[in-house]
């Protein structure tokens, strides 16, 4: 864990703790800045530490550098840190948009009297920081800086509303007021008591006019090297497959790359409308893969309150957070690094939403006296428990078609109308005006996004929202010692991705990822390529809380009047009716319980918590 102080109080304060007479080869101390890295697995950290002879000034990072070869070109400098701190002498913060991979770091320079952070392009690994009177503080995870203000600063409820909105926070402002995160592709200079955020990097979207042919293979390339930068010969290698295009293609380049023996974890729900494992089955024999499939049954669903002690901030998907966790216990010990498909649909528009959304543009044109009596019909369509059927396509299209335009694809994806969570919400804690702001952050990357048209400034957006969410479980991957690889959030793939025209990403009307599949035909089996049944992390957990006792017994106590009464949040005659609506069948209520649940169970972790030096000391 990277954590760092700047300001003579709490500078101060840290000197005198425990942690640097434990820890002190791995900090930079000086009577301006304390930071480093602590409580760390990593067996390599002294080379992710950097500390000039003159002892005042250096840089520490977290995560990993994979293109160390091209950094090193032109530098006698063997130790990563001074490579990194020659780069920074010749090249200032412009050696940030130079670097490859999934990284926070912070640096510090005395000469200026400049702390920077700075973290990777696309945002794979967190970097939060926060101010105060004291000075600034700054950690790759949030626990520390929680401790350090929850005495007099407390939850930030605009964020709580964000997330159970979206099911995860998509905003800079954490659950905790005053301490912030720094986005993907942006650096920071923290002096003289400020600190101000720059982009160094940021998505162009334009439209290449090449044969599809030639943009596939290009695709291929990029791909390839992707993978490649991020192979190490001595490490034991897995991957995550789920035997769609992006996990499979993923694969397929290892084996190409003379990684015959790499293990591959997949994990199965069994039901009709949920079970893919054969898909992986294909894929893995394929390429000589050492295939495990994880069995995920309803019980699996209690290991939540294993799970959420390893997350940042709340967020919820349960195909997604509790599949992670499953298949990253399975995979402890067996692999030291393991690649996913992550980054996939941004890069080829391959999720349902983008279709929905050409769908929108095209419902628009009817007049609304006729589409309001139909879209009144869809939303009273009985619930089905089967994924992909018709009806709940319908219901939830008649739902989110009544929210905001300019939320994009968002709106397919928003589990709360902002008049249901004035009703949810105990009137304490928030004003109107809370409401009005929930949609900010959404609006606003899409204002950045350099985007030639709806789609390609949706995925700009979906970038900076969605991508954080799916990124969020890696650190249930790193919990467990192993580090994960996602060579589709390569910022020179997601950079060439950008350039493909939306009409070869959604061919026609609603062939989602077509030019990735010129792309890889080369690379799959043709039962892979041409699949039409990609269902994604499904989980039948709207059946297994009305059927299943376990899960629904883990829901009533979690969701109880006495427990929603004592954290004082929400009103708990609304919270019961959506579990009664939900156990009747009358409406499928399992996102917002589930978020709720989560929530919950996240924030008793949180009231555990120690203060900001003891949980640092008691981390040891």
């Amino acid at each position: 864990m990277l954590v760092g102080v700047a300001g003579h109080s709490l500078v101060s304060d840290l000197k005198n703790s425990k942690l640097l007479q434990k820890k002190k080869q791995l900090f930079l101390e000086s009577n301006d800045v304390i930071m480093g890295l602590v409580s760390t697995s990593n067996t390599s950290a002294e080379q992710h530490l950097w500390i000039l002879e003159n002892k005042n000034s250096g840089l520490v990072w977290e995560g990993e550098i994979d293109n160390w070869n091209e950094l090193k070109n032109g530098t006698r400098a063997e130790h990563p840190g001074e490579i990194l701190w020659h780069l920074y002498q010749k090249q200032g913060t412009a050696l940030f948009e130079r670097m490859n991979g999934a990284f926070s770091l912070a640096l510090w320079d005395a000469s200026k009297k400049i702390l920077v952070l700075a973290r990777d392009a696309l945002g794979q690994m967190p970097l939060y920081y926060t101010t105060s009177q004291n000075g600034f503080s700054f950690s790759n995870a949030l626990l520390p800086l929680v401790g350090l203000r929850e005495a007099h600063e407390g939850i930030h409820f605009p964020t709580v509303m964000k997330y159970l909105t979206f099911c995860y926070n998509p905003g800079t402002e954490t659950f905790f007021k005053g301490i912030h995160k720094l986005r993907p592709g942006h650096y920071l200079i923290y002096k003289e008591g400020r600190a101000e955020p720059h982009r160094y990097w940021s998505l162009a979207f334009k439209n290449i006019q090449k044969d599809e042919n030639i943009i596939g293979e290009a695709i291929r390339n990029e791909l390839t090297n992707a993978v490649e930068r991020r192979v190490y010969s001595r490490k034991k290698t897995g991957a995550f497959l789920s035997g769609g295009l992006d996990s499979s293609s993923i694969v397929s380049l290892l084996h190409q790359l003379g990684q015959k023996e790499m293990t591959t974890f997949s994990f199965r729900c069994k039901g009709k409308s949920f079970d893919e494992s054969h898909y992986a089955k294909i894929v893995a024999k394929t390429f000589g893969a050492k295939h495990h499939i994880v069995e995920y049954g309803p019980k699996d669903v209690l290991l939540a309150q294993e799970m959420v002690s390893f997350m940042d901030e709340p967020f919820c998907d349960v195909g997604i957070n509790i599949g992670t966790y499953l298949l990253a216990k399975k995979a402890a010990g067996m692999v030291d690094t393991l690649f996913t498909g992550d980054g996939g649909d941004e890069l080829f528009a391959g999720h349902p939403v983008y279709v929905a959304d050409q769908t929108a543009r095209i419902v628009k044109k009817i007049p609304n006296f006729l589409l309001q009596p139909v879209f009144a019909l869809g939303r009273k369509l009985p619930d089905s428990e089967n994924k992909k059927d018709w009806k709940v396509k319908v219901k939830r299209f008649s739902e989110s078609y009544r929210y905001p335009q300019n939320l994009g694809t968002h709106r397919w994806r928003v589990y709360y109308h902002p008049t249901d969570l004035m009703d949810l919400m105990v009137d304490h804690h928030l004003d109107e005006s809370d409401f009005h702001a929930i949609y900010d952050d959404i609006d606003l990357y899409y204002r950045e996004a350099n985007g030639v048209d709806t789609l390609s400034r949706t995925l700009s957006c979906d970038y900076q929202t969605v991508v954080q969410f799916y990124l969020q479980r890696m650190a249930l991957v790193r919990a467990f010692g192993m580090v994960p690889k996602i060579p589709m959030l390569d910022p020179n793939v997601v950079a060439y991705c950008a350039t493909v025209p939306s009409n070869l990403k959604i061919h026609g009307f609603s062939d989602v990822k077509y030019i990735e599949r010129v792309a890889v035909e080369p690379l799959l089996p043709h039962e892979i390529v041409h699949r039409k049944d990609k269902l994604g992390h499904s989980i039948p957990l709207k059946n297994w809380m009305r059927d299943d006792a376990k899960v629904k017994n883990f829901m009533l106590d979690l969701l109880s009047e006495e427990n929603i009464k004592t954290r004082g949040w929400f009103d708990a005659s609304i919270v019961q009716n959506m579990i009664s609506e939900h156990m009747e069948r009358r409406v499928n209520h399992s996102h917002r319980l589930w978020a709720l649940m989560i929530l919950e169970l996240w924030m008793q972790t949180i009231d555990k918590r120690k203060n900001f030096l003891n949980t640092l000391e008691e981390s040891e």
